[in-house]
């Protein structure tokens, strides 16, 4: 049985409009009642990557989270706010990005996602060992609220993306080690975990998104769209098609794909697809060339063949924030300067998606302009 997506226009983050449009995109797919049911304790897993204010739209906006904490109260839930920002607390990035005012407001509690424990089934295909935090595995309801953002690695951060937030800490980084600098393989980590998360509802904040060097540092854009689904592999397809992309050019589609998960049938309800594309929608620069060459090949070209992180000296602020985060320690610092050790660095651009300053950008190796070029 085909999935529905549905498709919402809201051009503003009015807190009136916001929750009309939520509601309008519930309802189209099963209204709350399928959803949640009186007593049911229901985790709000934002994008809280770290904290900027609402306008950077570096993270899921308070109205949002405000109407979806509203209509699960409405309806009897219990709702609570749980993520692992990349630096900083949940709770000092969802003060920082304008979530604890109203999650306060409506006495919704922030939790912190530092306790690791291994869900008792293992359902991924290939990854099978994951550490997710005990408050997913303790609530009766799990409400993705992505925001519709570019990704260094991934091309997009949309449903499927948002769930690996519930890996706490520094785990995250183990994980992108054991992707290493197959993009395809860390798609494969993401997809493993949201067959184990298997969130109940998934609403994307596309009401301004972001375009660019994303997911920390590029420029908003006003989309004008909330969309939602029961399964966020369905709602990641969806959101392709309205940007005029192939589906598998996002990598965890083409993962699932793969595998057989997703190809039962989506189905947008609401507005029409066709109606609402996105055009001039900047997308990161993203190509390699060396996935699939032979070893002897790909050490000595690494850097020709792919992007690579590097740094606008005269942007960064020395925070050391990414070299502290860098999975395989490919960053040195000190009062001077950074430096990138591009043997060790693995591609999967963790410092510049925690940049606070969007002093880390993504360039293309010579091999890659070349093929670049038009004719």
């Amino acid at each position: 049985m085909a999935v529905q997506v549905s498709i919402v226009k809201c051009s503003t983050y009015d807190e009136n409009e916001v929750l009309k449009a939520l509601r309008r995109s519930i309802d189209l797919i099963g209204g709350v009642d399928s959803f949640v049911k009186r007593g049911n304790r229901v985790l709000l897993k934002p994008n809280l990557l770290y904290g900027k204010s609402p306008e950077k739209a570096v993270t899921t906006h308070p109205a949002v989270v405000k109407g979806v904490i509203q209509i699960i109260q409405e309806a009897g839930g219990i709702p609570f706010i749980g993520d692992s920002p990349g630096i900083e607390s949940a709770k000092r990035v969802t003060e920082k990005a304008g979530i604890k005012a109203v999650a306060d407001s409506l006495g919704c509690p922030i939790v912190e996602f530092n306790r690791p424990v291994s869900p008792p089934e293992r359902k991924g295909k290939v990854f099978k060992s994951f550490e997710i935090d005990q408050s997913v595995l303790e609530a009766d309801v799990i409400i993705n609220l992505p925001k519709w953002k570019t990704h260094a690695q991934m091309l997009l951060t949309l449903g499927v993306k948002n769930l690996f937030g519930c890996v706490p800490g520094t785990r995250k980084a183990l994980w992108h080690l054991k992707g290493g600098e197959d993009a395809k393989l860390f798609a494969q980590v993401l997809v493993d975990l949201y067959q184990v998360i298997q969130p109940s509802l998934t609403i994307l904040d596309g009401i301004v998104g972001m375009e660019g060097n994303g997911p920390g540092s590029g420029d908003p854009i006003p989309l004008g769209l909330i969309l939602a689904s029961r399964d966020p592999l369905c709602l990641d397809q969806i959101v392709c098609d309205l940007l005029g992309i192939s589906r598998n050019s996002l990598m965890t589609n083409r993962v699932a794909l793969e595998q057989g998960l997703g190809r039962n049938g989506v189905v947008a309800v609401g507005e029409k697809p066709e109606d609402v594309k996105i055009t001039d929608f900047k997308l990161p620069n993203l190509q390699r060339l060396d996935w699939y060459l032979p070893g002897f090949v790909k050490k000595p070209f690494k850097n020709a063949l792919s992007s690579k992180p590097v740094i606008q000296k005269e942007v960064c602020q020395l925070c050391h924030q990414c070299v502290e985060i860098c999975p395989p320690k490919a960053l040195k610092g000190d009062k001077k300067g950074l430096e990138f050790d591009y043997g060790k660095c693995i591609r999967c651009f963790c410092c510049q998606e925690i940049c606070p300053e969007g002093a880390i950008t993504i360039q293309q190796g010579w091999g890659l302009k070349l093929v670049s070029r038009k004719p």
